[in-house]
């Protein structure tokens, strides 16, 4: 029976088991010596011992060999006296039980097969193979001593040469990076190397699709990143997937965090905080929250777990939080350095959250809006003085924070100010974003008149209870027409009869959403509806008019028009 970490190859399983069974009785009854091959008589994998320490290292030496093809290392046979040996501890191979070890000591794990095999003349012995393509340099991360003696050190790199074992040279490594790093990655690699050394306790970038995550993954090649990404989604590996989400948070929220504590004059910031802001931000905070948001995006394209979303969303929403700390960035674009603008950071995030939420939209998978619309934040702002929380797909933002203008439009804005360089290939174009732009625009709107407007007892009585909750919005439609959001509002007017309440996943406040539409007639809510897009139209046209602009010439179609026209009823028959 065989066992994989996540090595694949082209033949069967079952071909692959009888074909390395051949290999390596040939190689052990012949006493044949092969660089790719290692036969050890027995090995003792417990804590402490020398033995596992010999081990370890070979497995390493064998993962960073230069060999083009697969590495072999059986345990229970033996070259000189070709012939094999049972294997008494064969239940410590288990891959369960080794990867732990290996993830302990390796960075990145290796990536192997476990094989159990019998000899022709039944003694059991166990098959490691190594891929042959690993995600090199694997290095020692954790120190290894027996018997008073250290064995491993952190930062090793040892190799198989031949068939003995030696330090990696510089001509070793260039090797590695030549064979397995695209030539730009390799270069920032390089850059960074010094400071990831004392981060990560030293680590070489590998960007390659390891069994274990490693931070490196979100700093370099975004390809890399989504063939990761789908591994562990096809495989509901969450496991993995939380690991990559907590290395992420250690940029984000928790190096980031104290970066953004000291002192709020101008005149204390020196040239080495300035320094080391800009360079945190550029080479870490921005590749890393983009990273987060690509995980984000490929749930969405990929249909992934809706609790996977949810996790991305929790990291996003803590890094808004930690971003929304100012005073220090604002000292230092005070003191004359402008890399870092004191409200950007925070801007790039929520950037990305409205980006995973219009494209949930513009893929009509609205049900991962539940994770998205109902997320609140502390509004950014300069001194703030009072509890001001507004979700985070309105604008959660007050005074003047020096954000870009948007006088042309938010969504047109924002295409320009990162989503079509950054995301743009997921939304095919400028158009099709700002279509689903428009349908999210809508669902923000109506919540907002709801609950700010509605005279509803509930609603009233939420307001009483809420009073730091900021709900009122303004739409973009004052730059945009409203065409494009017929799809969402015909999606809001078919549950409001179909299912008699405003659909649960497009709703900010959920249960007070409900909870009054379950309180309405049919009618009741169907004249609601055509309010809103009654008033949202009256809106358009005055903010046009108040501008010296002409409004669009729109009328809502079908069934919508209904709904506006029974509210004009309504509304009539009061006044009578």
């Amino acid at each position: 029976m065989a066992e994989s970490n996540g090595s694949t190859g082209e033949p069967s399983l079952s071909q692959r088991f009888d074909d390395y069974g051949q290999v390596v009785q040939d190689l052990v009854l012949h006493g044949i010596e092969h660089p790719s091959c290692e036969l050890k008589r027995a090995v003792i994998v417990d804590r402490g011992t020398i033995d596992r320490l010999d081990f370890l290292k070979l497995i390493q030496g064998q993962a960073n060999s230069h060999h083009k093809g697969e590495r072999l290392i059986v345990i229970g046979a033996d070259q000189k006296e070709k012939k094999f040996f049972h294997v008494e501890n064969a239940a410590e191979f288990d891959p369960a039980r080794l990867s732990p070890i290996f993830a302990k000591y390796f960075s990145p794990e290796p990536l192997y097969d476990i094989f159990t095999m019998t000899a022709e003349g039944g003694e059991t012995y166990i098959l490691i193979v190594l891929g042959a393509n690993q995600p090199r340099p694997i290095l020692i991360v954790t120190q290894g001593d027996a018997e008073g003696k250290s064995y491993l050190r952190p930062g090793d790199i040892w190799i198989k040469h031949n068939t003995g074992l030696r330090n990696a040279t510089k001509a070793d490594l260039d090797l590695m990076y030549e064979l397995r790093i695209e030539q730009e990655a390799e270069k920032r690699a390089r850059q960074r190397f010094e400071h990831f050394k004392e981060e990560l306790g030293p680590a070489l970038l590998s960007q390659a699709v390891t069994a274990t995550p490693v931070p490196e993954l979100l700093v370099g090649s975004r390809e890399r990143l989504a063939r990761f990404a789908q591994a562990m989604m096809s495989n509901g590996e969450e496991t993995r997937f939380q690991m990559l989400l907590e290395m992420a948070r250690e940029s984000l929220v928790v190096r980031w965090a104290p970066i953004l504590v000291g002192s709020k004059n101008p005149h204390s910031v020196s040239e080495e905080a300035k320094t080391e802001v800009a360079e945190f931000y550029k080479n870490e905070f921005m590749p890393t929250s983009q990273s987060v948001v690509d995980l984000g995006m490929l749930l969405v394209k990929y249909a992934g777990r809706l609790e996977w979303l949810s996790s991305v969303v929790d990291l996003l929403i803590e890094a808004f939080e930690t971003s929304g700390s100012i005073d220090r960035l604002h000292a230092i674009n005070e003191a004359g350095s402008l890399e870092v603008p004191y409200a950007r950071p925070a801007f790039e995030i929520y950037l990305g959250v409205r980006t995973i939420a219009i494209y949930t939209v513009s893929r009509n998978r609205l049900g991962y809006l539940k994770e998205l619309l109902p997320r609140y934040v502390n509004a950014v702002e300069l001194q703030r003085y009072t509890t001001s929380l507004c979700p985070i797909l309105f604008w959660p933002f007050a005074g003047d924070l020096n954000l870009p203008d948007v006088t042309g439009g938010r969504n047109e804005n924002h295409w320009s100010e990162g989503v079509g360089k950054t995301w743009g290939e997921y939304f095919q174009s400028r158009e099709h974003y700002l279509a689903a732009a428009a349908e999210l625009e809508l669902a923000l709107e109506f919540n907002s008149y709801l609950i700010v407007r509605s005279k509803q007892p509930l609603v009233e009585a939420f307001r009483s209870q809420f009073p730091g909750k900021y709900l009122a919005y303004m739409p973009d439609f004052w730059r945009s027409r409203l065409a494009p959001a017929v799809p969402m509002a015909e999606v809001i007017l078919d549950s409001l009869k179909a299912k008699g309440s405003f659909p649960s996943e497009l709703a900010v406040e959920p249960l007070l959403t409900d909870a009054v539409f379950k309180a309405m007639s049919e009618v009741e809510r169907v004249s609601f509806l055509g309010e809103v897009l009654d008033e949202l139209h009256k809106w358009q046209g005055q903010v046009a008019m108040s501008r010296g602009a002409f409004g669009y010439q729109f009328s809502w179609p079908g069934h919508l028009k209904d709904a506006v026209e029974l509210y004009r009823k309504s509304i009539a028959q009061s006044k009578t």
